[in-house]
């Protein structure tokens, strides 16, 4: 028996994808705390920082950067492995219980949909991006009580919140996507109740 996450763990072309692919997950609409950023370029598999589907989605995204000039049979092979493991993690992840994480990971394959220009899959995939928000009680505002200090923790949530809204927007306007009816509510939170620049007073998602 075999271990498909070990297959080229060693091949140095796995290392560079990580640091190819970093500064690129914020354009994702993902945002990581320096912690998790560390962990992920070490390739930490252990889910005990960030979970191993970023690990697995950092080789993938990057690996084509890394394979311009040697794009060879082995690792087009070694691109498909990671691919793979990242659908096998998605798969599991979406059927847990931590919503926060589950927007991040739908929101990561939905802009990854967007940039290869499938916008049918992308829709599907922002669309359970909002469901996820909804079952999470994910929002920019408190309801009630006071809102939490500004964290990376936060900042990672509300980077979330914030492209799922763009991404929503953008796949109606330009690619005849379907009415963002779905972030109606948070893009109006947004633009009304959240004071931008005053973070002490109004910055909050539960999740």
């Amino acid at each position: 028996m075999f271990r498909l996450d070990l297959i080229g763990a060693t091949d140095p072309l796995i290392g560079v994808s990580r640091l190819w692919a970093l500064p690129r997950f914020l354009k994702f609409g993902i945002q990581f705390s320096y912690e998790k950023l560390d962990a992920i370029l070490r390739g930490d598999q252990s889910d005990t920082v960030v979970d191993r589907f970023f690990v697995y989605g950092s080789h993938a995204l990057g690996m084509p950067y890394c394979m311009r000039t040697d794009d060879t049979p082995a690792m087009i092979r070694l691109l498909a492995m990671r691919s793979q493991l990242c659908w096998e993690r998605l798969a599991e992840l979406v059927k847990g219980k931590n919503d926060k994480l589950k927007v991040q990971v739908t929101l990561i394959v939905a802009t990854t949909n967007i940039y290869v220009r499938l916008v049918q899959s992308a829709a599907f995939y922002i669309k359970k991006c909002c469901d996820f928000i909804n079952a999470g009680n994910m929002q920019f505002v408190p309801t009630f009580g006071r809102p939490p200090e500004f964290s990376e923790e936060l900042h990672e949530t509300l980077v979330a919140l914030s492209q799922t809204i763009y991404w929503a927007n953008y796949l109606f306007l330009m690619c005849g996507g379907p009415d963002p009816r779905a972030t109606a509510k948070l893009e109006k939170e947004f633009r009304q109740d959240l004071p931008v620049g005053d973070i002490t007073l109004s910055l909050y998602a539960s999740s």
